[in-house]
């Protein structure tokens, strides 16, 4: 059957589960999606995403009750791995189908696990199971639906279908947030002191760009400037549209994966052979959509870090020198979570001439983890080596990537011109795969959204596009930043993007 993707909101968002966690799902959950990760995700969708970048209704599977059984095991396991915050592989192959493993790697599931954590307070329990008869369910698979409670009185909302037949191994699963809603009252002041007590920095703006221009309607310090996580990614996707139209790249152009150009263990690309030919397309499909870093890097490595740098001028981006030289994911990681050297500190101390040369040797390198067997335990101690910080501690704010809220109004605007123009229409389509990005959006008012989220440990972003049904158009961006401790994401993103419900 088909596998129902796993994408909390975080992952969607994240440029990292856990680590520099779409996502966003909600930059991210899987398929965005989430939303897909996160990003960050890169949240929550109830859709499937084969490999040809198509997109299909998941299936509503549920069970007539004398068949709960082997799914009350498989739930059982599940509340024990997320109060326990961590599973293995071993555990994973025999709780899940090789057909939804194919689907979606263990290197994915071992970070998605501990996250759950980040949803619902543990101990977790199951609150309610509800099977029900579908016709729909293929022969063979039982399923139905239930809730987990957390402690904190969170609850996550399970779809999980299991085979009939011993060991009745898991073949579909679909893991939310329930009922997401935006905190009340949604004033510009209240969002304010909400950002306020969630961050040390924060700024959000709501735009009418109906005019083409980023007149601002709300603001809350939309000239300040902050780190974005993934929300980096869009200038990607304008650097390769603005290629395509040159004639120098196409849609349907491959890439072959290759060892230098994987990032963190995340995200569909990395898991595929050496080798393996993918498309443009598909590369910024999946770079949008769950924030998939090894897509994202092979993208930039195509078109280009000065492309990309290009790109962020004809944005329209204040100050581009920020983003100047581009730090690629890999980038990114090498420097700021392998204790190897050349690290953060040796980057700090060159000039531009000297960060490039650098980022050029650190392309041509393979990082540590790659090659290896993932587990978070591997990972972790990677990163703590000679005393470096844990994987979820904030670190290095001066290496990511920057933009006002200002900014990244004129981005999707610009990225909607190109989205008009002959040629490029696929700009729109991958903008819009994790469109709601799991968000309590009124769907009937705003047909059309556009988004990416971003996030790392101490860093929100998020950056909405909404058609309105009466043809307005408006954009809702903004971010958040603690350099010293962890964000709730999840409430941070509903905050930023709640500013949607002050249009009138």
């Amino acid at each position: 059957m088909s596998v129902l993707r796993v994408v909390p909101l975080l992952v969607v968002l994240a440029i990292v589960a856990g680590a520099c966690s779409s996502t966003a799902s909600t930059d991210g959950a899987a398929g965005e999606p989430s939303s897909t990760t996160s990003e960050t995700g890169e949240t929550t969708t109830t859709s499937v995403e084969p490999a040809d970048g198509t997109t299909t209704e998941a299936l509503t599977v549920t069970a007539p009750a004398s068949e709960v059984d082997p799914i009350g095991q498989q739930l059982d396991w599940i509340v024990t791995a997320i109060n326990n915050g961590e599973v293995t592989t071993a555990e994973l192959e025999d709780h899940f189908s090789s057909d939804f493993l194919d689907a979606v790697p263990p290197s994915q599931l071992l970070l998605f696990f501990p996250q759950l954590a980040t949803l619902a307070e543990p101990p977790v329990a199951i609150e309610e199971v509800t099977p029900d008869t579908n016709p729909q369910v293929p022969p063979g698979v039982v399923a139905a639906s239930a809730i987990l409670i957390g402690a904190d009185d969170a609850r996550l909302e399970v779809s999980i279908a299991v085979a009939d037949d011993a060991p009745n191994l898991i073949e579909g699963l679909f893991i939310a947030p329930q009922m997401l809603e935006f905190p009340e009252p949604v004033t510009v002041e209240a969002i304010d002191r909400r950002l306020a007590d969630l961050a040390t920095a924060s700024s959000l703006a709501v735009f009418d760009v109906s005019s083409g221009e980023c007149e601002a309607v709300h603001e809350i310090r939309a000239d300040q400037q902050l780190l974005l996580g993934s929300v980096f990614k869009l200038w990607v996707l304008e650097a390769l549209a603005h290629e395509v139209d040159q004639g120098n790249a196409s849609w349907d152009e491959t890439m072959a994966v290759t060892d230098e150009l994987r990032s963190n263990p995340t995200g569909e690309i990395y898991e595929l052979d050496t080798g393996t030919e993918v498309s443009l397309r598909e590369l910024a499909e999946l770079m949008i959509s769950i924030s998939d870093n090894t897509a994202t890097d092979m993208l930039i490595d195509r078109l280009d870090r000065r492309s990309v740098e290009a790109a962020i001028e004809r944005a329209g981006v204040a100050d581009p020198s920020a983003n100047r030289p581009l730090l690629s994911t890999g980038n990114l990681f090498a420097l700021k979570f392998d204790p190897t050297d050349p690290n953060a500190d040796d980057y700090r101390e060159l000039d531009e001439a000297g960060q490039r040369a650098l980022l050029d040797g650190l392309d041509e390198a393979v990082l540590p983890w790659v090659g290896e067997e993932f587990t978070i335990e591997g990972f972790e101690a990677i990163l703590t080596a000679d005393g470096g910080l844990p994987i979820d501690q904030p670190r290095d704010f001066d290496l990511e990537w920057f933009a006002t809220p200002v900014d990244l109004c004129r981005t999707l605007v610009h990225l909607s011109e190109l989205a008009d123009t002959p040629g490029l229409e696929p700009v729109a389509a991958i903008l819009e795969v994790s469109d709601g990005a799991g968000l309590p959006f009124d769907r009937d008012r705003w047909p059309t959204v556009r988004f990416k989220g971003g996030s790392e440990p101490g860093v929100v972003a998020g950056a909405w596009w909404f058609e309105r049904n009466d043809g307005q158009r408006h954009v809702v961006a903004g971010g958040a930043n603690n350099p010293d401790e962890l964000l709730d994401e999840t409430e941070l993103i509903l905050t930023l993007a709640s500013a949607i419900e002050l249009v009138r």
